[in-house]
């Protein structure tokens, strides 16, 4: 991305934390992994959605942190309607561009000759990928492989070393190689998502061999060959080989297909292109991120600015940040000890009123909310405890949803809070960074500081001061959640506006008494922490290319799965890593099941005191009657090569355990 915006002159600058960012100030920010990192400051934020859904779809924070951002970057279709689809009872518009995990537009020449191999690319995330196609590109001598060594090892002989993530070396490495594979996963033919290797490769020059991925079929057509991934690993390596033997004997063809498919990249699909269209974007977000009349006028709504232990100092902080907003209030209002002396030196927008409610020393954030509150002459009211920070937006956006949906009486918006500091680890395929910021859980009570409520509506709870501290604000947004939320008067207006601090900053004593307030109200049931539900327990792993197979084959997942296994029964579990030792543990909990064995494509000997076959190693005499269950992220790879060597022989009785396994990991990362 860097070598393609200096080729058309943006300043740009590759940051890693919100004070890089922030220090930067650009136009805009892209974030390349929405899914694990929020929008986290005032920067306009664009969301690059090139990762398939279904990846994420366990991760309970995935959604509301790439829906945090202001502007979607997709690579499909498929993806844009998922995300409008979401969005469209919110109101919110929302702002896209095409955006692939694309290359700078080179033009190297085409290579391909006699000697030519297939170039290939991965770092290996989700374990052995493709194992036995790669094996038998390998053994041929027809395959380059590059990433990080250690993630290679079962592939040593193709191995050819570890690329720089320069933005230069892996494309001249494949344009050396001539030719090279692209190749997606199930989940990325599912969303219509092409991965990064067909652009690198176009650029390179390089002759490509692609499964039927849609987006490549429609747009580069006969200039690719395709394989079929549906028959297994095994015969997808057959045509990939046939494939290479052609392309070395037809090297002037090849290389005039390269070229073909260089110019529909060039044409269409180089970061170059599409960047373009990025500053009608950013100006499309500014223009709608908000109410935006056609004569702006400030928004009927009263701001609270209640001084609390930081004094008028810290108020003073806030009332800058008000400043900013791009639809200002008509009215703000500082309350507590010293206001006037906060209010008078400010400068506010033309059409904003700034009042100051005095009150003794010694008063609490709570005693001047309510005061400021009780004060508010418009028809809207919202406040900023001590420590919020909105973004510019913050105002016009609460209000905008005030306008789509008359009959609201509260609105609140996405909030970020500091991150804590926990030890954690992080499943799944994309490491998630540090961040000084998260999104705030979503719960039964929104953040005080995203709150926008009608001023009629607050008059009863008004009526009396609780005496609290910092507290007053949630005590506020616990009983106006409870009010409107039951009325279905509440909105989210699926904007992410504004920093506040968290509830546990909140002092111990303050937390206590907010449970008094609700001591009244009707208890719910605990539920406790129920298991995910099955449907989205994945059936095998995501780089199985045929996971339908997995799909017919019984699951074991339950206690009474495991129970209904039949009695007496000899088992063998297929994997003997990992997996397989944790099904070996769960297998001898049960007293009418005994374990003879494992199977593994690719181990022999012993493990864990049992021997472990391949699978057309297995003596004959000792299938009759046995049970396979799979203990492997490659289901349908196992499936398909046990009943290539031994369903000829006998009825095979198969279980799928990966979903007891996945589920096991999960829990296990989140206790790690």
């Amino acid at each position: 991305m860097a070598i393609a915006l200096d080729a058309i002159g943006w300043e740009h600058q590759i940051v890693n934390t919100v004070e890089e960012l922030e220090s930067f100030a650009p136009d805009a920010a892209l974030c390349l992994h929405p899914q694990a990192v929020p929008k986290m400051t005032a920067v306009p934020s664009l969301g690059c959605h090139w990762n398939p859904p279904s990846i994420f779809e366990n991760d309970p924070d995935a959604l509301a942190n790439e829906l945090s951002h202001d502007g979607f970057l997709t690579a499909g279709v498929a993806i844009e309607r998922r995300l409008r689809d979401i969005l469209w009872r919110s109101g919110r518009s929302v702002a896209t561009a095409p955006m692939y995990p694309s290359s700078q537009g080179w033009k190297l020449a085409a290579s391909l000759n006699v000697n030519s191999r297939f170039f290939y690319v991965g770092s290996n995330w989700d374990g052995r990928r493709f194992p036995a196609l790669l094996e038998a590109l390998g053994r041929r001598r027809m395959l380059a492989l590059h990433g990080q060594a250690e993630r290679w090892q079962h592939l040593a002989e193709a191995f050819m070393g570890t690329l720089p993530f320069d933005g230069r070396s892996v494309i001249e490495r494949a344009q050396a190689c001539g030719m090279g594979l692209c190749l997606h996963l199930p989940a990325h033919l599912e969303a219509g998502i092409p991965n990064m290797r067909v652009f690198e490769l176009c650029a390179a020059g390089a002759l490509i061999v692609s499964d039927r991925h849609p987006f490549i079929v429609e747009h580069f057509r006969d200039t690719v060959l395709y394989i079929d991934t549906a028959l297994g690993e095994e015969a997808a390596a057959e045509q990939i080989l046939a494939h290479g033997d052609w392309a070395r004997t037809h090297a002037a063809a090849g290389r005039d297909m390269a070229r073909a498919a260089q110019e529909v990249f060039l044409q269409r699909f180089s970061l170059e292109r599409l960047f373009a269209p990025l500053p009608d974007l950013v100006a499309e977000i500014w223009r709608t991120s908000g109410h935006r009349p056609e004569r702006p006028e400030p928004l009927p709504v009263s701001v609270i600015v209640p001084i609390g232990e930081g004094g008028p100092a810290e108020a003073s902080e806030r009332l800058v940040a008000l400043s900013g907003q791009r639809e200002p209030p008509k009215e703000i209002v500082v309350a507590g000890h010293g206001a006037q002396s906060v209010a008078e030196p400010i400068w506010v927008p033309a059409g904003t009123s700034l009042r100051a409610v005095e009150l003794p020393a010694g008063h609490m954030e709570g005693n001047a909310l309510w005061a400021g509150a009780q004060a508010a002459a418009q028809g809207w009211v919202t406040w900023l405890p001590e420590g919020a920070r909105p973004f510019p937006e913050h105002l016009g956006s609460l209000y905008a949803a005030t306008v789509l949906q008359p009959d609201t009486c509260l609105v609140y918006s996405q909030v970020l809070q500091p991150a804590p500091e926990t030890g954690e680890s992080n499943p799944g395929p994309f490491h998630k960074p540090k961040r000084p910021w998260r999104l705030v859980e979503g719960g039964s009570v929104p953040h005080p500081a995203g709150l926008l409520a009608r001023r009629n509506r607050l008059e009863s709870l008004l009526r009396d001061d609780p005496g609290l501290g910092a507290g007053g604000a949630w005590l506020l947004a616990q009983q106006l959640s409870t009010l409107f939320k039951t009325a279905g008067a509440c909105v989210d207006s699926r904007r992410t506006t504004i920093r506040a601090r968290a509830e546990s900053a909140l002092p111990q004593v303050e937390q206590v008494r907010l449970g008094h307030f609700n001591q009244l109200r009707p208890r719910q049931v605990s539920k406790g922490n129920n298991p995910p539900a099955l449907a989205t327990l994945p059936w095998t792993g995501p780089s199985d290319l045929n996971p339908q197979i997995a799909e017919s084959l019984p699951r074991l997942l339950e206690p009474e799965d495991f129970a209904h296994l039949p009695r007496g029964c000899c088992v063998y579990i297929y994997g003997a890593s990992r997996g397989g030792e944790l099904l070996r543990l769960e297998l001898a909990k049960w007293t009418h099941i005994s374990v003879a064995g494992f199977l593994d494509s690719y181990r022999r000997g012993e493990a864990w005191g049992l021997p472990v076959y391949q699978p057309e190693e297995l003596p004959i005499s000792k299938i009759t009657g046995i049970v396979i269950v799979i203990a492997n992220q490659y289901v349908a790879a196992c499936v398909e090569r046990l009943h290539r060597h031994l369903s000829g022989e006998v009825s095979l009785t198969l279980y799928n355990a990966y979903p007891y396994i996945h589920r096991h990991c999960v829990a296990e990362g989140k206790t790690a």
